[in-house]
Parts: C-alpha cells; structure tokens; sequence
C-alpha cells in the first residue's frame, strides 16, 4: 500500500503538470482575441516556484534540524487527497471561467465578470487551488526550511499575478468588478 501511494503521489504531481500544459494550449487556441495582455506575472510563476524547489535541497542540507519524515502512510494519504482537493478546485475555477481562462492576465473583447462556480466564494479560486494543492505536495520535501522558502516563492509570485489581474480587471470592467470585489476575498473565503 505504501508503494502504490507513492506512485500516486508522483503521478498526481507529474499528471498536473501535463495538464497545466494542455490547459494553456486548449485555452490560448480558444480564447478570443485580447483587447490588453500582460506576460511578466506568467512567466514570474514558474520561475519562482522553480525558484523554490531547486532552493529545497541545499537549504534541507543547510538545515537538518528542520527535517521531518512524512513517510506515514496515512499522512502521505492525506498528503495526497489534499493535493487531488486543491487540483479539483483549481479545475473546478478554469470550467467556470471558459473562455476567460488563460495563462495570461488579459482582457477578451466581452470580458465580464464571472460569479458562478467556485466564483461565488472567492475572486482567485483557480490560484486557491493552485496554492493548497502546491503548498500541500511541498510537504513531501521533507524540512520546515525548504517548505517555507518554497511557500514564499509561491507567495510572492501569486501575489504579484493577483494584483496585475485585480488591477486590470477593475480598469476594464469598473463598478462591475468593483461590487464583486466588495462582497468576496481573494484566496480564502472568510479571510482573504
């Protein structure tokens, strides 16, 4: 059982990063044409998240007080579900917003403000997701240390994307945007 988890594990991690790719290219060929687009906060995101992981091993090393062993086989379980629960809503978040969806902060000809799905509760659920389903297989690095860097990285890229996007969108779509933003948080409902 243990095996047959940590394949799991390492499928869950491989199989979304196909998908992320797929998603990208499904997305970009069906979207319309942009009225605005802004690149730098795409290629921020996997360059400080590649960031934190290469970071990872040498700051392990560096720190070996910090290290943990989540070998369990019930917290790699866990580990695993959480990972599955934050990929759902991050699916979940891109279905709802169809054609909006891209890997770029952009503004489609008719662009309007989506408030059904995840939406309802959240202004970034597809970066919620994102973050659990991250921030939770980050564990598998083993130390406290490594762990942190790496939620930092993930942080900082996700913030700088959220306020790009935040400000494009009340730019283009104003009062409309600006009423949404009013009654929802951006990442954890109830909270921020």
């Amino acid at each position: 059982m243990h095996h047959a988890v940590n394949v799991a594990l390492t499928l869950t991690i491989w199989v979304w990063v196909a998908a992320e790719g797929v998603l990208q290219i499904r997305q970009r060929l069906r979207s319309d044409t942009t009225e605005r687009t802004e690149w730098l906060s795409l290629l921020l995101l996997p360059v400080l998240i590649s960031c934190g992981i290469m970071l990872a091993g040498p700051i392990r090393h560096a720190v070996p007080a910090l290290s943990y062993s989540p070998h369990v086989l019930g917290v790699r379980m866990v580990i695993l579900v959480v990972a599955w629960i934050g990929i759902v809503i991050r699916l979940w978040a891109i279905i709802a917003l169809g054609r909006f969806f891209r890997g770029t902060v952009h503004i489609q000809h008719d662009h309007r403000v989506v408030t059904t799905g995840p939406y309802r509760f959240v202004r970034h659920p597809a970066y919620s997701g994102m973050l659990l389903a991250a921030l939770d297989l980050a564990l598998l690095m083993n130390n406290a240390a490594s762990w942190l860097v790496f939620t930092v990285c993930c942080l900082v890229a996700l913030g700088y994307r959220i306020r790009v996007e935040e400000r494009m969108l009340l730019d283009a779509l104003g009062e409309e945007y600006r009423s949404y933003a009013a009654r929802t948080r951006r990442l954890i409902p109830g909270a921020w």
